[in-house]
């Protein structure tokens, strides 16, 4: 199908590339052009236009993946990491004291890596404050204009959990995500019962 889709751009190219003399009596090369442009966006598949960051965030680097919801990472101009707990999302516990490794913890927790590892992070605050009672920082973050929160949802390793206005800027997307991959029964949600409102259920 893309193969024909290149070909029926390559031929509206050539037909302006080529086109007579009198046509261009009534229209500019550079307006034809310009059509042809607007015509060969539509073909091109909206998933391979590049993640953009939104404008309100904060550059981070990243120090190391503590698990599948949270991160340690350090500010620019500062020496000491500060924790980044990802806002609306919970995972399975693999780090939590007094606590045995969750179903799907290691998975999810190796995923966050994937995602943040050698990637361009940033953080995005909501509007109910940049921490929490425990110091932590509460964010979206993104990798490489990715939303990591969202991606967590999508392939099945997190749950929306914690949600508490006004930080619910997402939360309508982050709902979409989860509904997918519970539909799909992926990763936690391939497992009946598991997901419960508090948390998980082995």
């Amino acid at each position: 199908m893309w193969k024909m889709k290149k070909w029926l751009i390559s031929i509206m190219i050539a037909s302006v590339l080529g086109g007579g003399y009198g046509a261009l009596q009534y229209e500019s090369l550079t307006a034809k052009f310009h059509n042809v442009i607007n015509t060969i966006k539509t073909f091109i598949p909206s998933d391979v236009s590049k993640e953009k960051t939104p404008e309100n965030t904060v550059n981070v680097t990243l120090d190391h993946v503590v698990d599948g919801d949270t991160i340690s990472v350090k500010f620019e101009g500062e020496t000491k990491a500060k924790t980044v707990r990802l806002l609306l999302i919970d995972t399975p516990e693999s780090v939590k004291p007094n606590t045995p490794v969750q179903p799907y913890a290691k998975e999810a927790s190796n995923y966050m890596k994937e995602l943040v590892t050698n990637s361009k992070l940033s953080l995005e605050y909501d509007s109910g404050g940049a921490t929490d009672k425990y110091g932590r920082v509460l964010a979206y973050v993104y990798a490489d204009g990715k939303n990591v929160n969202e991606e967590m949802l999508k392939k099945g390793f997190a749950r929306v959990a914690y949600v508490y206005e006004p930080n619910t800027r997402y939360l309508s997307e982050f709902k979409q995500a989860e509904a997918a991959a519970k539909e799909k029964k992926k990763n936690i949600w391939a497992k009946d019962g598991y997901v419960t409102d508090k948390g998980f259920q082995e």
